[in-house]
């Protein structure tokens, strides 16, 4: 494959093959000229013959058909997998000089009927122009690669074909411009396509020593409906409120797949069979999930068939959301400590202190959690007592827990109906068939 030397290599392809060409054709008899590849403005300065075949590269584009080939060139970690051609056309500049009249103009008529007659650089003509003594060689480069040799331009996939490439005499007049020298008797040509490629170690993967076919028929599952129930042997209730415990129960269609699972909020789990049929599926709260709205999803997965091993995805459903609420631990919920009075000189006045309320789960340190405590049983003659204060934050250096603190000022001393909002789910209140009761707390010096 080409490398690096690959550019100058094919500029003195063609400048042998030019020279070759007019001496074969008996012009060294009749005069003396010169093949050069110098930039223009750059041959009146070097004291030159003036009988000159000037072949300048004066353009490099992209070739657009290999550009994309081995692509991507990494893997998904960064690793290289492939070493993608750095694929280019190459434009020349092909002018001529002559010291008497009509000999420029003849240089350049040889010098495009031998272009004309090797349309194709073959990898034979690439050997010969490039072997010892080889005009190209990698003795300038640096140590590590001075074993570069221009003659493996012969071994590349694509054959460099040279053509040539017309342009109006705007274009012209901008090219001469910028070479900053008069305009010449001059053609231009285009070599196509020389493909450079990288000597750096990829990553390649072990060769596939068995292929297989795997054919399913793929259904979109769909959650219609999210029921939730307390116990197995209770009855499944539409928008009831799910707690850490509870089973949830999806209706729909499609939802049994070769292999099912369910994704609750960041939780995969795997339903037994009994829990699994295509028109519904019953699975727990994850003891690891957080309070808060979440959402639940059936993920459908193919296992692959022997001699692989793994699965394959699948489908997925829609996402069906819900609202986790938080709920209190069994024993010591809610405790009153450091409580006493803002005012001495009042008994009867607001309090301060701090509420601590323990979970029966954890609570993330980046969750919003508030207190609301709501008065329980009002005097007729007001409106109930309301205070919300927001729950003191957690170490930097802990993650989850299931105690809060909440620090109170100025509550006035009663009953209070206590609740806790975390990400917008509440604690359930206890309901006595005519007033919310449970859970209560008094709040005194």
């Amino acid at each position: 494959m080409a490398n690096a030397l690959s550019i100058a290599a094919v500029t003195a392809v063609l400048r042998d093959l030019l020279n070759d060409g007019l001496i074969n054709h008996n012009l060294d008899g009749m005069f003396e000229f010169q093949v050069t590849t110098q930039p223009p403005d750059r041959l009146a300065a070097n004291g030159l013959p003036a009988n000159l075949v000037n072949l300048y590269l004066y353009r490099v584009t992209p070739n657009t058909g290999w550009t994309n080939l081995r692509m991507p060139s990494r893997s998904s970690t960064g690793e290289r997998t492939t070493n993608p051609f750095l694929a280019l056309d190459l434009h020349y500049i092909l002018s001529t000089t002559g010291a008497e009249d009509l000999v420029a103009e003849t240089l350049l008529g040889y010098a495009m009927l031998v272009l004309h007659d090797t349309p194709v650089l073959d990898r034979e003509l690439i050997r010969q122009s490039l072997g010892p003594p080889a005009p190209v060689d990698g003795t300038i480069l640096p140590q590590a690669f001075q074993q570069l040799a221009a003659a493996d331009l012969a071994d590349q996939f694509e054959q460099i074909k040279i053509s040539p490439f017309y342009t109006d005499l705007e274009e012209l007049s901008k090219i001469w411009t910028a070479i900053n020298t008069p305009l010449r008797t001059s053609v231009f040509y285009q070599a196509s396509v020389v493909l450079i490629e990288s000597e750096q170690s990829t990553r390649s993967a072990l060769p596939v020593r068995q292929r297989g076919i795997y054919v399913r028929q793929l259904k979109r599952p769909r959650i219609a409906r999210l029921l939730s129930r307390a116990d197995p042997g209770d009855t499944a209730q539409l928008n009831r409120r799910i707690q850490h415990g509870d089973e949830l129960l999806m209706e729909g269609h499609g939802l049994r797949g070769e292999i099912t699972r369910v994704r609750v909020g960041d939780v995969t789990v795997s339903p037994t069979d009994e829990n699994i049929t295509d028109r519904r599926i019953v699975v727990g709260i994850p003891a690891a999930l957080l309070a808060g709205v979440t959402g639940v999803q059936v993920v459908h997965t193919i296992a692959k068939e022997s001699p692989s091993i793994g699965e394959m995805p699948g489908e997925t459903s829609n996402l069906a959301p819900f609202v986790l609420s938080p709920s209190l631990a069994e024993v010591n919920a809610i405790t009153l400590t450091d409580n006493e009075l803002v005012d001495d000189g009042d008994p009867a006045g607001p309090i301060n202190g701090v509420i601590r309320i323990n979970f029966a789960h954890s609570v993330g340190r980046d969750q919003l959690a508030n207190l609301i405590l709501s008065e329980f049983e009002p005097p007729a003659d007001r409106r109930p007592l309301e205070y919300g204060f927001r729950a003191v934050r957690p170490p930097a250096n802990v993650s989850e827990v299931t105690q809060l603190d909440f620090n109170l000022r100025g509550v006035h001393q009663a009953t209070y109906l206590v609740r806790v909002r975390i990400d917008g789910a509440e604690t359930a209140l206890g309901f006595d068939g005519t007033q919310y009761n449970q859970p209560q707390l008094l709040i005194q010096p």
